[in-house]
């Protein structure tokens, strides 16, 4: 347990030796920001509904901290989760839009964002990290970075590869299409969602191409033994909280 000098607390548990925050602010309650709010960086109501539900069901807390065993124990903190340069990213953009309150969690302890791997060597950083991820301008951060370095990022390649994304009629026009897509960047990374796009190509009949394609990863992925991500990919296919509006 780490003890703040204002009384709050931070809880951190073991995982394989390291120290880990498992987080308690969920993407959706009263502590996280609304619907209103990641629409207000830009996204489309399809997206905003993608990223919600996604970051809900398959993300973790916003004050969460991980950490990487094969990146020298450098974190992994918040809803997507973020770790290195886009930690940095979203740590900076906390500290630019608000100075004060960056400090009063992180600055004062002499925190420094490019030395990550100090905090697998101390526990009290950890912690202050796992607090600041329950203030609203951390995650307002996390959510500005996650949109700017890897949604746009790869709706933008998608784009290049002449595959209308998210567009009236596209392959992936649907917020259940479009949290397939941000399903196989979470899990996959980039090669997921190369692979989710071309089987959408396929099958291009719009507007359920993208649906078709998912059906498809779904039973790839069961075949190959991955039935966890298989279920995953079923769960975001049949979810009414998915289906366009009436």
């Amino acid at each position: 347990m780490v003890t703040f000098p204002d009384g709050a607390r931070v809880v951190l548990g073991n995982d394989g030796g390291r120290p880990i925050h498992r987080g308690t602010v969920a993407v959706r309650g009263p502590c996280a920001p609304s619907r209103e709010e990641l629409m207000g960086l830009g996204l489309t109501e399809p997206q905003a509904r993608a990223l919600d539900f996604v970051l809900a069901w398959f993300g973790h807390p916003f004050d969460s901290v991980t950490s990487e065993p094969q990146s020298g124990a450098e974190p992994r903190w918040g809803a997507w989760p973020l770790s290195g340069p886009t930690l940095i990213a979203a740590l900076a953009h906390w500290k630019q839009h608000e100075p004060e309150a960056f400090d009063a969690r992180l600055g004062r302890l002499g925190f420094d964002a490019t030395a990550l791997a100090l905090f697998a060597e101390d526990p009290r950083l950890l912690a202050a990290l796992a607090r600041a991820g329950r203030e609203r301008g951390a995650q307002r951060a996390q959510l500005e970075t996650l949109v700017t370095h890897v949604l746009r990022p790869m709706l933008d390649s998608c784009a290049q590869a002449e595959t209308a994304v998210d567009a009236p009629g596209g392959l992936f026009a649907s917020a259940r299409a479009l949290a397939l897509l941000l399903h196989s960047e979470l899990r996959f990374g980039r090669r997921g969602v190369t692979r989710l796009v071309t089987l959408a190509r396929e099958r291009p009949e719009p507007p359920v191409a993208g649906e078709h394609a998912g059906e498809r990863l779904a039973e790839d992925l069961r075949a190959t033994g991955r039935s966890r991500d298989a279920s995953e990919v079923w769960r975001i296919l049949t979810t009414p909280e998915l289906a366009d509006p009436s």
